[in-house]
């Protein structure tokens, strides 16, 4: 029992450190705006937005490639990539420790399961999850090592799973099985949820580019070949988010975001967006 209580508390304190690792960037810039709002207040404003927007610039002109000043949709989607595979190996990381529970290197389905729990008292969830699991465990010996279990989360990043990834897809939206998928059945909605205008607004983004990048025929039909260029995309969610915030920032409407006019001075917008994970890159001197 006192050897288990020690463990225990020294667990405790091993957390502890850690934390206290990760907050004192945190309590640097709490102490930073402390200092700031005992001057007068349009100072420690204008401080602070100068603060932020200094570390924005650096952060956006490693994503401008060409050192053109502006960022194109492409460099514009390498920054939400870069994001997005940070993201991933976060959740790798906390997935991994939480499901191998025995900590002999692999984990099963089983394992798993209990990790992810209410989802597995879904049947319909255990089927999709086991199908895609057996896919993964090409030696067949019924568990994931740390490389195959990467892929098993995040099988867009992995070329061998495209047709895994099409079976499921069709699975999850070919409502009526004719092996195709209208513009309704993409979006995941019924015919009329689709017409009402409250709700079209709501995806308008997603109809966009669904005619715009994926109907390469015009047709409002996703064909096998359409569905399956879509999900051999690994980048397929990210072009809608880069699109949408070109939209909202590209104030001149030229194709292109201006580096100085169009990010840097709305580091409001940028600094509450998740390209900068909600503000968090621009107070952590590691993340740039």
């Amino acid at each position: 029992n006192l050897l288990h209580l020690l463990r225990k508390q020294g667990m405790i304190l091993k957390a502890g450190a850690a934390k206290i690792r990760v907050l004192l960037p945190v309590l640097g810039f709490v102490c930073f705006l402390v200092f700031q709002f005992l001057k007068s207040d349009d100072d420690a404003v204008t401080d602070v937005n100068t603060f932020l927007r200094t570390r924005l610039s650096k952060l956006v002109d490693a994503f401008d490639e060409n050192h053109d000043g502006v960022l194109s949709n492409d460099e514009l989607l390498s920054w939400f990539y870069m994001v997005d595979m940070g993201d991933k190996a976060n959740e790798l990381k906390v997935t991994w420790e939480g499901a191998d529970r025995d900590g002999d290197g692999h984990i099963t389905l089983n394992e798993y399961l209990e990790q992810v729990g209410f989802l597995a008292d879904d049947p319909s969830f255990v089927k999709a999850t086991r199908r895609r699991f057996l896919s993964v465990d090409k030696d067949r010996n019924e568990m994931l090592s740390k490389e195959e279990f990467a892929i098993f989360l995040f099988p867009e990043l992995s070329p061998e799973m495209t047709h895994t990834l099409y079976d499921e897809e069709m699975a999850d939206r070919d409502a009526n099985h004719d092996n195709h998928l209208s513009l309704h059945e993409y979006l995941g909605l019924t015919e009329e949820e689709l017409a009402d205008q409250e709700r079209q607004f709501t995806v308008q983004q997603h109809v966009d580019y669904f005619r715009a990048h994926l109907d390469t025929n015009h047709d409002d039909i996703l064909n096998p070949d359409e569905v399956l260029a879509w999900v051999s995309d690994d980048k397929r969610h990210l072009r809608v988010k880069a699109e949408k915030v070109m939209q909202t920032a590209d104030k001149d409407r030229n194709g292109v975001l201006s580096i100085e006019t169009e990010i840097i001075s709305d580091v409001k917008f940028f600094s509450e967006h998740e390209l900068t994970r909600y503000g968090d890159m621009l107070l952590y001197q590691d993340e740039l």
